[in-house]
């Protein structure tokens, strides 16, 4: 419920809440939200993979520890298939908020540069499920693992105020390249966009490899 409700009110709060807060504060000290809405849009996209990537990472981390996928093992589903089955869902709530989020959000703009973004989104929820698996020893290990996943969002800070080239310093941050795919389609450079997302790509497919075989070597 969480990775459903989450994501949905930060679409409602959004859609109904940003444009009345831009125009107090500018009434109140002077300063326009309204040019900055590219990066509240990056910002705010991020949170949608974060919250079913947690919840699926924990999950994980339960069926672990009650050995639940011992009995997977011995099943034509196999290890392998069972990170594929945990992974599909928090990928594809992911996929569909995501697209929400820029549909009806009403501070996004309607660009086929958003695909980039949103496939690069789709992959951060099952690497965040993925390095919680691999890495956290328990539950507790996995709330506090979870924390540390808060750094992502220094990704469009990166991507938004630091000029370029200095700001490919931050491309070892997964949602630096979701970010910097956005920003560049509301600047509109769809053949820098595309450059971005096929190194972005890359670099995600290569993650989540990663991360895979370390979840598959923890639960040998």
């Amino acid at each position: 419920m969480a990775s459903l409700l989450g994501p949905l009110a930060v679409i409602a709060v959004t859609r109904f809440g940003f444009i009345p807060l831009s125009d107090w504060i500018e009434r109140q000290y002077g300063f326009a939200l309204a040019p900055y809405s590219g990066f509240a849009a990056t910002f705010l996209l991020l949170t949608i993979p974060l919250l079913p990537g947690t919840m699926t990472g924990l999950l994980m981390l339960d069926e672990r520890d009650e050995n639940i996928m011992s009995y997977y093992s011995v099943t034509p589903l196999t290890r392998r298939g069972y990170s594929v089955y945990r992974l599909f869902l928090p990928t594809l709530l992911s996929v569909l908020l995501s697209a929400a989020f820029v549909l009806f959000s009403g501070i996004t703009e309607s660009r086929s540069e958003n695909i980039y973004a949103l496939t690069l989104l789709a992959l951060e929820a099952p690497c965040i499920a993925l390095f919680l698996a691999a890495f956290a020893s328990n539950k507790v290990e996995g709330l506090a693992l979870s924390k540390i996943s808060g750094l992502l969002f220094a990704g469009p800070v990166v991507a938004a105020f630091i000029p370029e080239p200095w700001q490919y310093a931050g491309m070892w941050i997964p949602t630096f390249w979701p970010a910097k795919c956005y920003l560049l389609g509301v600047n509109q450079e769809p053949l820098a966009a595309l450059g971005v997302f096929g190194v972005g790509l890359i670099f995600h497919l290569l993650l989540l490899t990663g991360l895979s075989r370390a979840f598959l070597k923890r639960i040998d």
